[in-house]
This record gives C-alpha cells, structure tokens and sequence, in this order.
C-alpha cells in the first residue's frame, strides 16, 4: 500500500509540474507575444503608399496609436517607424500597454535617422478592465516623470472612477493629453467602461474616432457637439494595411510644434474604408507554428483579463482537469480488483 501511495505521489508531483509548466508559458505568450512573422528593415523598401489629402491645408499625417515588441506588438522600434513612413505616415505617438519603455529609443531613431521626414511623439496606453486610454506628453517630458507613472499591476486592473480622473489628472499636470481609445471595442469587451459623459466630465481630451479599420460616428458627432477632440489610430500590433491618417497643420515640422496643435484640437481625419495598399508577404515565424497550442490556450486564459466573470469559468475549467486526473488515478487503483472479480465470475460461469 505504501509502494502505491507513494506511486501515486509521484504521478501527482509531476502532473502538477507539467501543468504549471504548461499554463505559464501560455501565459508568458500573452505577456510577450511570440511573432507571427519574421521581420527585417527591408521589408517596406518597395513599398511607399500615400494617401490623397488636401496637402495646402495639412501637411502632418500622423498615428495615435501604435505598438511595438515593447508590449504585445511584433515590430521593433526601427521597423515601426519604416511601417509608417511606407504608408504615408510622417508622425506617430508610439503608445505600448502601460510601459513607456521604447519611448526614447524609437524617439532617437527618428531624431537620428530621420529627423527631416519623420518625428515620433511620446505616449503609453493605459490598459485597464474598464478601458483603454491613450496617454500623449510632451516632447520634453524625461524619464524621470515617468517613474512610477503607471504601476504595473493596473493591467488588468479595475480601477475606480476616482483611480481614473487621478490619471487623468497626472497626466494634464504633467502637460499631456488624454484619449479615450476605441470606444466601438471598448463597450462590448471592457466591463464597466464608463460613458462617454463621463470622461469627458472627468477630463479626457479627444475621442479615438478611427481605430484600425473602425470607424466611430457617433462619437466623431459627440467630439462636434462637445469640444474634443478627434484623432485616429492604426492600432498596429502586426504590420498590415491602415486605414486612417490624422491630419494636421504646422509651420515648422518639429515635435513640439505638432504637439502644440494636437493640445489646440487643430486635427482633421482622413478615412479611407478600403484601406492603403499593403502588397507584401513578410516571412512566416516557424516557432509561432510550433507553440500555437501554448498561444490559443494563452488567449483563453487572457479572458479574463476583459470580464472577471471569467474566474468562474477557469475555476470550472481547472477542477475538471483535477478531476480527470484523480479519476483517472481511482480507475487504475480499482482496475485490478475489477479483473479479478470478472476472472471469477468467468471461472464460476465456466464451471
């Protein structure tokens, strides 16, 4: 009996390793994504689209919203900047979830490398269960401002509606601008996301009116009638055809000079529903291939990160996988005894 017990125990140990094991890299997947593709600095150099827009009236064509490698995109920062040049783009606000780190990388890239065609501004996504809120500073906003900005545990958070206007208040002291981020996506997918009266009582500036290929109309009326303003964000986490363009108007192509007309409003929308031409394969990443079942069970388990109501479904989830096990365990104890009784009854019927 000690011999099975101790069996047991085994089998048991190395059951819970192995799913620990497995659960927390499918975990690990959700927190740093693994690539879909494999990408290189060459892979936009035959690719140079540009929208048509009313180039004497706006000479910016800039993105709210974008990701790289720095949260859950798979662009590094060079590469993000050479997916927007080749769409058209010649400014952007790099906004990865609650993180600002890349903010200065990529903004020295484009000091560097191509201050004369292209200018990055600096921002974050705040990323919580009641909403997504892009964060925009100004340009000469340092690295001390943003220690402790956003602790790390408000990823999943739940803040309060006190938590929120607190934010909102931060970053306005700070000179930065708020934006209230797909809101389409935001009221099916963010329990309690507050109305839009309400964070416009609560300070948020603009409205994200286009976000990847979404189009909000009724928040773009709600911008006219109440004083936000409207902006657009490609919302790029896979480099992929866009779909909006924000557009502005400056007299000396600067970072501080395109701030200073996004904190004055002074922005227009270029919306195109068909969306840019797009004509390239980047290279598939194997290993994305090879942990796909690490991934999908990731993004079940991410779930919850939108509604905790899903802690019940994973509570369901885990206890059945126990409860396969333990029945499992409780076949192979009684197995024997079950032969043994039908080897009798054989012999009896025999007889």
């Amino acid at each position: 009996m000690k011999a099975k017990l101790k069996s047991f125990l085994i089998r048991f140990l190395f059951f819970n390793v192995f799913f620990a094991i497995f659960v927390g890299i499918s975990i690990r997947t959700t927190i740093k994504p693994i690539p879909y593709g494999k990408y290189t600095d060459n892979d936009w150099d035959s690719l140079q689209y540009s929208p048509s827009y009313n180039q004497s009236e706006w000479n910016i064509l800039l993105d709210g919203h974008s990701h790289t490698y720095y949260s859950d995109g798979e662009l590094s920062p060079r590469q993000n900047i050479l997916w927007h040049m080749a769409l058209g783009y010649n400014a952007m606000v790099l906004t990865d979830h609650n993180t600002f780190e890349g903010v200065y990388e990529i903004r020295d890239i484009a000091r560097n490398e191509f201050n004369n065609t292209f200018k990055v501004l600096l921002g974050m996504e705040w990323t919580t269960n009641r909403g997504h809120f892009n964060l925009i500073f100004p340009p000469n906003t340092t690295q001390d401002n943003f220690n402790d900005y956003i602790p790390s545990t408000n990823y999943a958070s739940n803040p309060s509606d006190e938590e929120i206007v607190a934010v909102f208040k931060k970053t306005h002291d700070l000179g930065g601008i708020v934006v209230i981020n797909h809101v389409l996506w935001s009221r099916s997918m963010c329990k309690g996301f507050p109305t839009i009266e309400q964070l416009d009582l609560w300070g948020a500036d603009y409205i994200e009116i286009g976000n990847g290929e979404d189009y909000d109309e009724e928040s773009y009326q709600y911008c006219l009638e109440n004083d936000l303003g409207i902006i657009t964000g490609s919302d790029m986490h896979i480099p992929e055809k866009t779909f909006s363009w924000t557009e502005l108007k400056v007299n000396n192509f600067s970072e501080d000079e395109i701030f200073e007309q996004l904190m004055q409003k002074n922005t227009n929308i270029l919306y195109n529903k068909s969306g840019s031409l797009y004509g390239i394969t980047h290279q598939f990443n194997i290993g994305y291939a090879l942990m796909i079942g690490f991934i999908e069970f990731g993004q079940v388990l991410k779930k919850i990160y939108s509604d905790p109501q899903y802690v019940l479904l994973y509570i369901t989830f885990f206890s059945s996988i126990y409860m396969i096990f333990f029945m499992i365990e409780i076949y192979k104890l009684v197995k024997p005894k079950i032969k043994e009784k039908k080897q009798r009854w054989l012999s009896k019927k025999k007889k």
